[in-house]
């Protein structure tokens, strides 16, 4: 879990250092003249700090981790879930009127991320263990699927491109390949099944509850 905390924080932090441009040297696309080596660096040593710190408060407050990595996993699904919804809005509109307004725009975009990574928070704090199985079981999930398109990619898109996607007005041109529904749905069935067994074994255990258990 600290690992995951660890890696959740970093990339948090290098993103929106990337958002406010200060690692746009190792951008290619970027010109010269917005690269800065300084900023770059302080970026990296940024997101280091950022996860000092949260260790550190990791070991102070024991479901600080859960609850976090909640909000993060809030925001990932959110993305996907606009992502997703505008993808199918998408196919219904005619190759001729591209240009029309995406169905979840940047503005309702940014309120679902936000409920969804509240929720995502809440539901880590107060179900600490079995969200912890929950997400552990997921990012498993997910790293399989994604790493095979590493390999051979059908249609999987990339991160980013949805990440921006989801920020700006597209007007429909985004429109997600049937084989990212395909690979979306062999996460959830892998996620599922994956979930159900941990969880079942861990119930049979009893070690479900221990750290729901331990509140300090």
């Amino acid at each position: 879990m600290r690992f995951l905390v660890s890696i959740a924080t970093f990339v948090i932090v290098l993103g929106i250092c990337f958002k406010l441009n200060w690692l746009a040297l190792f951008d290619p696309t970027e010109p010269d003249s917005n690269k800065s080596v300084f900023l770059a660096m302080f970026s990296i040593l940024l997101a280091g700090v950022a996860v000092t710190i949260i260790n550190f408060l990791f070991k102070k407050f024991l479901r600080l981790a859960p609850t976090f990595i909640g909000l993060c996993a809030g925001f990932w699904f959110s993305i996907y879930l606009i992502a997703a919804v505008n993808g199918i809005g998408g196919m219904f509109v005619p190759a001729a009127a591209a240009g029309s307004k995406d169905v979840i725009g940047p503005v309702w975009g940014a309120v679902i991320e936000f409920m969804v990574s509240c929720l995502g928070g809440l539901i880590g704090y107060n179900y600490s263990a079995v969200f912890i199985l929950f997400i552990q079981t997921f990012v498993s999930a997910y790293l399989i699927v994604r790493g095979s398109t590493l390999i051979i990619n059908l249609g999987f898109p990339n991160e980013i491109v949805l990440m921006q996607s989801v920020s700006n007005e597209t007007n429909g041109l985004v429109r997600l390949p049937t084989s990212f529904y395909l690979y979306s749905a062999t996460i959830l069935g892998l996620w599922g099944g994956s979930f159900y067994f941990q969880l079942s074994k861990e119930w049979e255990d009893g070690t479900l509850t221990k750290f729901d258990d331990d509140d300090d």
